[in-house]
């Protein structure tokens, strides 16, 4: 199994300004692709009530860490394996939602503690915008990572979402895919735009790390409940997660691993 060339897990917060943007399907299919190159990589699902991670593996959750809460189901029971990725549901269904916010992250940290010992990456799969859960999410991350479509609307919500958390840690580090891209030029207009916002109201940048094409085998595997590389391993769009993946993985080596950078709890 390979290893990071630091002790802890890198933690991803995959986040966006709105919904509809695919950060499940990027978060899903960038775990497959750093499991299929020898790392141990655990998704949390943490869009309380609408989870999507399970339904992309066409896999069903049988506990989640609000049933753990209830006292319904042990620690070890919201731990799913999917071929050898873990998955951790928040909640999947809105009924669960009747827990304080506040004692679900506390129930999340302790699973971020449980993954820590054996795993090399951990993804969070994060509801849109601002609310706890994204703060949560990325209080708990070292790397912010943005997904972007050719927008206006998503472009908008996504600088307001990075200038709020850089009014709360102005060297927060934030890198950033392009989703439904046309093709490699089309992604870099949408990142130099959304880059040339963020310099100048914010004097900040966000790494671009790579596109997922508007490609209809992309679409096919979000019908069929698999993945990139499920669907067909010789497919060339693989290569394009497998760029973002290796821009990850040269990240997790250059970032310092540190405590978590936002003052979450202390707003």
């Amino acid at each position: 199994m390979h290893l990071l060339d630091h002790i802890n897990p890198f933690i991803v917060a995959v986040i966006s300004g709105k919904g509809g943007v695919g950060k499940s399907i990027s978060t899903v299919n960038m775990a497959t692709m750093l499991n299929d190159m020898g790392y141990k990589v655990a998704i949390i699902d943490a869009d309380l009530g609408l989870s999507n991670c399970a339904t992309m593996f066409n896999k069903t959750v049988p506990f989640n860490v609000c049933h753990w809460i209830i006292n319904r189901c042990s620690l070890e029971d919201t731990i799913q394996d999917i071929n050898g990725i873990t998955l951790v549901t928040g909640a999947n269904d809105p009924t669960d939602l009747k827990i304080d916010t506040g004692i679900i992250m506390d129930a999340l940290d302790q699973i971020v503690h449980s993954l820590s010992s054996n795993h090399d990456f951990i993804l969070i799969d994060t509801p849109a915008g601002a609310g706890e859960m994204s703060l949560w999410a990325l209080d708990t991350a070292k790397l912010g990572l943005c997904v972007l479509v050719d927008e206006p609307t998503a472009i908008s919500d996504a600088y307001r979402l990075i200038k709020y958390v850089l009014s709360i840690d102005p060297d927060y580090d934030f890198g950033s895919i392009v989703n439904f891209a046309e093709h490699e030029e089309d992604a870099l207009s949408t990142i130099e735009r959304f880059n040339t916002i963020l310099s100048h109201f914010l004097q900040r940048e966000c790494t671009y790390l790579g596109f997922i094409p508007d490609h209809a085998y992309v679409r096919n595997t979000v019908k069929k409940q698999t993945t990139l590389l499920g669907m067909n391993p010789e497919n060339p769009i693989n290569n394009e997660m497998e760029f973002i993946v290796q821009n990850i993985i040269s990240t997790s080596n250059t970032l310092e691993q540190s405590q978590p950078q936002l003052a979450y709890f202390n707003l």
